[in-house]
């Protein structure tokens, strides 16, 4: 495969992380290269990752699509949306939560949350992206520009980040693996069921290529819920029309995963709904304390089901 883009150059510091989301999404497994080839082989453009780079929302660009002829579109500020939310909720999760419950001194050598102020402006960085566009603070920790001590986190973001795109351009991939488009006009009302088979198409080759140190468990599993905890972020609506429902949707990536209760990322999970309720003023009472992660997530889980019912009456009324 390779890049195209509108313009010649990006202007957000994710574009220096371009070659490395390729080299690790081309190289997930041994057989993954010669199963896109099979795949592509089909399209009359297939092989090709175009990079929008106009200046301008999350909400207004392509954010991730595919076309019919087999070319995968990227929005760059979707590309920094995701690499923010990964930097903040793994630097906020790490030192506000999973750090004080196990009660441990930070690898980076520095007080826990010391880096959790900057984390937060990172994430309301990455929030403000949804609905306009600005250049990434120079001040705020990046991918293209960092050192010291900062390197801990940033460079663990980037692994994360690389992660979550590997697993959208799977999830697209899989479109073109089972046909979406051709079945798609046979069968419109499968739109959400189609949705659902690209998700476990591209969890099933993003597992299969987990293996340590550098594509462990966590980062590819971070990465996964990070991809679609961005999306999350971008509507109040849990209940959608075209897609699986956002709750539904991260439900089943979790039990995709295959990993044991006490993973901290059934709480990296729970910590992306757990914003989603506080960025839209979403009433849910969950106790603070729980055996394991799971419990966490799974009790929040339950607790959307009446909300995502009142949202769903409201959107048939429209």
């Amino acid at each position: 495969m390779q890049y195209t883009d509108y313009n010649s150059q990006g202007v957000q510091p994710v574009r220096v992380l371009e070659n490395n989301v390729l080299a690790w999404f081309e190289n997930k497994h041994p057989e993954f290269r010669r199963e896109l080839e099979d795949i592509f082989r089909h399209c009359s453009k297939g092989g090709e990752i175009e990079i929008c780079r106009d200046e301008t929302s999350v909400k207004d660009g392509i954010k991730a699509c595919v076309n019919p002829d087999g070319k995968i579109c990227l929005h760059e500020t979707f590309l920094s949306y995701i690499w923010a939310l990964s930097y903040a909720f793994m630097v906020i999760f790490d030192e506000e939560v999973h750090g004080p419950s196990i009660g441990g001194q930070p690898e980076h050598g520095r007080g826990i949350g010391h880096f959790v102020p900057q984390a937060r402006k990172v994430l309301n960085y990455g929030l403000s992206l949804r609905c306009e566009f600005q250049r990434w603070p120079e001040i705020l920790p990046n991918p293209a520009n960092y050192n010291g001590c900062a390197m801990f986190y940033v460079e663990k973001a980037n692994g994360i980040y690389v992660a979550a795109v590997d697993f959208i351009l799977s999830h697209e991939v899989g479109h073109i693996a089972y046909d979406h488009f051709t079945r798609l006009k046979r069968t419109p009302d499968k739109r959400k069921e189609f949705e659902q088979e690209a998700d476990l198409w591209a969890l099933d080759r993003v597992r299969k290529g987990i293996r340590s140190p550098e594509r462990s468990q966590t980062t590819v599993g971070f990465g996964v819920i990070a991809g679609l905890g961005s999306l999350l972020l971008l509507n109040r609506k849990l209940a959608q029309r075209d897609h699986p429902d956002n709750d539904e949707r991260i439900a089943n990536i979790m039990t995709g995963l295959d990993i044991d209760d006490k993973d901290s990322l059934w709480g990296v999970a729970a910590t992306f709904f757990w914003l989603w309720k506080d960025l839209f003023g979403i009433c849910l009472n969950t106790p603070r304390e729980f055996n394991t992660y799971k419990d966490f997530f799974q009790d929040i889980i339950c607790k959307l089901q009446p909300i995502k019912r009142t949202q769903s009456n409201l959107m048939n009324l429209d």
